[in-house]
């Protein structure tokens, strides 16, 4: 007999939220910052919650399916008053009955169990499918914490190059003056300097764009006024050699394809059960009086205790191919669970191959930064002592420009994609440091606690 899952009327979607993310990979950032507000979305994101409180129906599904191997007990009463009169006299009588009803169905050959089994795996789906939301939306954020950082400094990027630019026209629009430089000289400094400003302005509503995604991440208004600290990292840790396909088994959606693939299993086996006969027992006693004070008394008790076997005959073959669909759709579920598999592979593949090539480009790039600053810097001195063209003062300067600007983004690309490779792993690169979903569970009902909400619990006990 399936024993009842434990889904505590206190545990709501809120206090799902308080169980630590895999321990590792968000510490690995180093950023408290990040960590505070991941917990903060937790708390509050609408999707996120959605996910939980559904998890906690599918639980609550699955005790009602437990319930079907107990006996059903059931009580009735009624009352009549009936009147008949005649010319003579008027003849009133009451009546009173109690009825105690009783049934069972006896599972001999385990199909009410194996329809019990499937909804205790589709709540293991649905703990599942909460806790990847859960990881999944920890790497969003995470990585919209980055995209915030990188739009920042992007910003501030366009607003240096803006004063280097105006520096630069100065100095073209005095040479203009002094006629050492032609209008020409000018005109093309001045349009440099204008669409730097224009991209001063793009850069600024590309912040403000990412500072929205965040605020609405945590279900705040989108105003673009959140505060995020931080620079981008530098470095990252090294990932150990010869990470253990262990690590995969602890992936959400794995763990709920496996879940899915035993609950196609339990349909079948319900299905071809459901061609053999049932069995059931049905037992009624009661009482009826004409006074409600003797209803309780055994004077008058009758009962009765029936037994019946239902074997189906004939029902348009609606049974035999219902078993067969269930069976193929257990057979399209493995197949599913193998693709699964192979997706994860790949991405933790694409992510580990990422993660090397990003780490080469962050190298070249960075030099290649450095050495178009300060060539900017050499080509304006030379501009102003006449010894270049102005073409080669602006080429200069939109080298330098461009190379900032994609070191910026490579960087940002390298530590996304690094917690992509948390993300395909399940969480960082120690086994050891990952918890299970029940002890998630065990951890979330033992450690939070909320009021409980009167209205709710008195329906609940009702039910």
């Amino acid at each position: 007999m399936s024993t009842p899952i434990d889904i505590n009327s206190e545990w709501q979607g809120l206090a799902l939220n308080t169980a630590p993310l895999q321990n590792g990979w968000l510490d690995d950032l180093a950023m408290n910052g990040l960590s505070n507000f991941v917990a903060e979305v937790m708390k509050h994101n609408p999707n996120f919650n959605e996910v939980a409180l559904r998890m906690q129906a599918a639980g609550y599904n699955a005790n009602a399916a437990a319930g079907r191997l107990l006996p059903r007990l059931g009580t009735s009463g009624t009352t009549s008053r009936n009147r008949a009169s005649t010319s003579i006299q008027n003849n009133t009588s009451n009546s009173f009955s109690m009825g105690l009803d009783a049934s069972w169905e006896v599972d001999v050959w385990g199909r009410i169990s194996a329809s019990s089994a499937v909804a205790r795996s589709t709540f293991e789906v649905a703990q599942y499918d909460f806790y990847g939301a859960r990881l999944s939306l920890a790497a969003q954020v995470a990585q919209s914490w980055f995209d915030v950082i990188e739009a920042k400094q992007q910003y501030e990027l366009s607003s240096v190059t803006v004063l280097n630019y105006e520096r630069a026209n100065q100095i073209i629009r005095n040479r203009f003056g002094r006629g050492l430089s032609s209008g020409l000289d000018l005109r093309l400094a001045t349009t440099s300097l204008e669409a730097a400003k224009a991209t001063e302005k793009q850069r600024e509503s590309l912040y403000n764009q990412a500072l929205r995604k965040l605020e609405v991440f945590a279900g705040r208004y989108p105003l673009a006024t959140i505060k995020v600290a931080g620079e981008m990292p530098n470095e990252l840790g090294d990932i150990p050699v010869g990470v253990p396909l262990d690590l995969l088994e602890r992936r959400p959606d794995l763990q709920s394809a496996k879940a899915r693939l035993r609950a196609a299993g339990y349909r079948a086996k319900a299905a071809e059960k459901a061609m053999l006969p049932s069995i059931s027992i049905t037992a009624r006693g009661g009482n009826t009086t004409k006074q409600f004070s003797d209803l309780l008394k055994f004077d008058h008790i009758f009962w009765n205790l029936i037994g019946g076997i239902t074997q189906p005959i004939f029902q348009g073959g609606q049974l035999r191919y219902g078993a067969k669909a269930e069976q193929m759709n257990f057979e399209a579920q493995k197949q599913n669970y193998v693709q699964t598999l192979l997706r994860a592979f790949k991405e933790v593949e694409d992510a580990l191959d990422q993660d090397r090539s990003l780490a080469a480009r962050v190298e070249h790039t960075e030099l290649a930064a450095q050495n178009a600053v300060a060539a900017e810097a050499v080509a304006l001195e030379q501009y102003s002592q006449g010894l270049i063209r102005i073409s080669t003062l602006l080429q200069s300067q939109r080298s330098s420009l461009t190379q900032q600007s994609q070191l910026l983004s490579i960087k940002k690309q390298r530590i996304n994609n690094r917690i992509s490779l948390y993300l395909s792993l399940g969480g960082d690169f120690i086994l050891g440091n990952t918890l299970d979903i029940q002890e998630n569970i065990n951890l979330i009902t033992k450690n939070y606690k909320l009021n409980k909400n009167v209205s709710s619990a008195n329906q609940e006990s009702a039910l």
